[in-house]
């Protein structure tokens, strides 16, 4: 069985983290298409509580298409020594969050992702592997200070090499939020992927501070980061993100599943073109893994095996909240 550790990207949290609240809310622009309008709308007059001070930092993307390579990586396993391969990922991600009443909210969405490994060894086949999955996510406003999540991911995984057929696999997650101030909150949970070999589970825990208008910083765990805007245009971003580059594949049977133990570590400079659409080029270092439990042993982070250089482009639609 050959290893591949990287993630999931972040489609996974597109839902969550546009319903708790992780950006700071800001007034409804009336060029916003009519549905998204209605439903912001809504959001404000419900009970939902978003972060109430100004910031040039915008809403999380509801929508995602993006382009992403990871230059070089290895490849390690059973009957696996060596194998140097590229990355090519091609990904396309959407969620829209209803209403369910003044407490309750709900997130549907959709993930779809092209993986062409390309092998730079002779010994080995380049291959693919196509994905899709369907996020929901649900919210609670439990009183003005906390909010409870979860979310529930089903999974289905397909390569090209011989005998493949569709794989499948379910990520999820619980999530607590505790509003302190209007500049700051704390949030404890987890993440689990139940499926392939083993089954994977992410500690969650850490604060977001909303230094100024321009500055922000999200001291979570394992994706920390620091963000500043110097205006409603503008969005720079250094941190830690889930990877798109975690994967269990079986040499054998052609089998694949995605690992959600990996992240990606680099800067991320992102522009509004029109509108609410924005394009982002991101750079650094990919595939590290962090901090996980696999079945009953527990893991530490590992550059020397799986890292490698990736450069991204995507293009995110960015509602006002």
């Amino acid at each position: 069985m050959i290893h591949n550790h990287f993630g999931i990207g972040l489609c996974l949290l597109n839902s969550f983290i546009l319903l708790s609240g992780l950006t700071v809310s800001q007034p409804i622009k009336a060029d916003e298409p009519g549905l998204i309008q209605e439903d912001m709308r809504d959001f404000k007059k419900s009970d939902i509580e978003f972060l109430r001070s100004h910031s040039y930092v915008p809403s999380f993307p509801l929508a995602t298409i993006g382009v992403r390579n990871y230059t070089s990586f290895e490849l390690e396993g059973d009957g696996v020594t060596q194998a140097s391969f590229e990355l090519e990922q091609l990904y396309l991600s959407a969620g829209l969050p209803i209403l369910m009443d003044k407490k309750d909210a709900l997130a549907i969405g959709g993930y779809l992702s092209h993986n062409y490994f390309s092998s730079k060894d002779a010994k080995y086949p380049s291959f693919h592997v196509n994905s899709v999955g369907i996020p929901l996510a649900w919210l609670r406003q439990v009183n003005p200070n906390w909010q409870t999540a979860a979310f529930v991911m089903p999974m289905a995984n397909k390569s090209s090499l011989d005998n493949s057929d569709w794989s499948w696999q379910t990520l999820g997650g619980l999530f607590g939020r505790y509003v302190q101030s209007e500049t700051l909150w704390w949030a404890f949970g987890f993440y689990l992927d139940v499926g392939g070999s083993e089954n994977t589970y992410l500690p969650y825990l850490g604060a977001s501070w909303e230094v100024n208008e321009h500055w922000s910083i999200n001291a979570m765990l394992p994706w920390p980061s620091v963000l500043y805007a110097p205006d409603d245009n503008w969005l720079f971003t250094l941190g830690a993100s889930p990877s798109g580059t975690s994967w269990e594949i079986d040499n054998k049977s052609g089998e694949a599943n995605i690992n959600f133990d990996a992240w990606d570590f680099g800067l991320t400079l992102e522009r509004r073109i029109v509108n609410n659409v924005w394009i982002s080029l991101n750079g650094g270092l990919g595939g590290i893994r962090g901090l996980r439990v696999s079945g009953s042993q527990i893991h530490g982070i590992d550059t020397q095996v799986s890292s490698s250089g990736y450069i991204g482009l995507n293009l995110n639609y960015r509602p006002e909240l």
